[in-house]
C-alpha cells in the first residue's frame, strides 16, 4: 500500500469512527494486530505511524476499503536535503542524547544529517552557523519543556525562522513534550501535532514508553526522508 499521499489526520478520524461503530477497543485491535495496546493507542491518536502492512491489516479489521482512504490532492512540497535541526534546552541534554542514539542508524545510512549546537567548534561564528542550519532544515525536532520555553535564545532566534519555514517551505516541525509545560497554551506551537500527548510527557513515562516515543520520532523522520 502506498501511504505517502494519505491524509493521515482524516484517515485516523475515519478509523476511530469505524472502530467505535463496531465496538472495537484499542485492546481488541492490539490483539488482532499482534501489537501492544500502547502502540495501538499511539496509532489511534495519530502520534505513531503504522507500517504499510499494519495499516492494511487495520483497515481490513475496521472495514475501510481502498476507495474510502482519504488522499492528499495537493501535498505541500517539502524542502530537499537531509538536514535535521534539533532545538532543545541544555538542561534537557539527557533527552537529546537518547534521541541521538535512535537517530544514529539513519545517520549511518546517510539518510539524515542532524544538527545540534554540540557540533559547533571553537572559533566558529556560532550564530551564523545556527542561522545556516535553521535555513537548511528539512525537519525540526523541538524538545519542549518549561526550560525550552523559558530560553530567550530559542524563542527569539530559533523558533521564528523554523515556524516561518514551516509555513512557507513546508519544513516539518516535530514537537516532543519532555516535561509538563504550557505547550498547549502557546498560540504558535500548539498548532503542531506533538509526537506524544502533552498530558503524557516523557518525564512521566517508563523506559519502554520513552523508547517507543524515541522510535516514533525516528520513524517519522525516516518516513519523510524516504519520500
Amino acid at each position: 500500500m502506498d501511504i505517502q499521499d494519505i491524509d493521515r489526520v482524516r484517515l485516523i478520524n475515519l478509523i476511530n469512527t469505524r472502530r467505535k461503530e463496531r465496538g472495537l477497543s484499542a485492546v481488541k485491535l492490539a490483539e488482532a494486530l499482534g501489537l501492544s495496546p500502547r502502540t495501538v493507542i499511539m496509532i489511534l491518536q495519530g502520534t505513531r505511524l503504522p507500517s504499510a502492512t499494519v495499516l492494511a491489516q487495520l483497515l481490513q479489521i475496521v472495514e475501510i476499503s481502498e476507495d474510502e482512504i482519504p488522499r492528499i490532492t495537493q501535498p505541500m512540497p517539502r524542502p530537499a536535503g537531509k538536514h535535521i535541526f534539533i532545538s532543545y534546552s541544555h538542561r534537557d541534554s539527557a533527552y537529546l542524547d537518547r534521541l541521538m542514539v535512535h537517530l544514529k542508524p539513519l545517520q549511518r545510512q546517510g539518510l539524515i544529517d542532524p544538527w545540534v549546537d554540540t557540533k559547533l567548534l571553537a572559533g566558529e561564528k556560532w550564530k551564523k552557523e545556527i542561522e545556516k542550519a535553521l535555513k537548511n532544515a528539512r525537519v525540526a525536532v523541538l524538545l519542549i519543556s518549561a526550560d525550552f520555553l523559558a530560553s530567550d535564545f530559542i524563542v527569539e532566534n530559533e523558533l521564528p525562522p523554523l515556524l516561518h519555514n514551516a509555513e512557507e517551505k513546508g519544513t516539518l516541525i516535530i514537537p516532543v513534550i519532555l516535561k509538563s509545560c504550557r505547550f498547549t497554551r502557546d498560540k504558535n506551537l500548539r498548532e503542531f501535532q506533538s509526537i506524544n500527548s502533552p498530558d503524557e510527557p516523557l518525564s512521566l513515562a517508563d523506559e519502554n514508553e520513552r523508547e517507543l516515543i524515541y522510535d516514533t520520532i525516528a520513524q517519522r523522520i525516516e518516513d519523510v526522508m524516504g519520500k
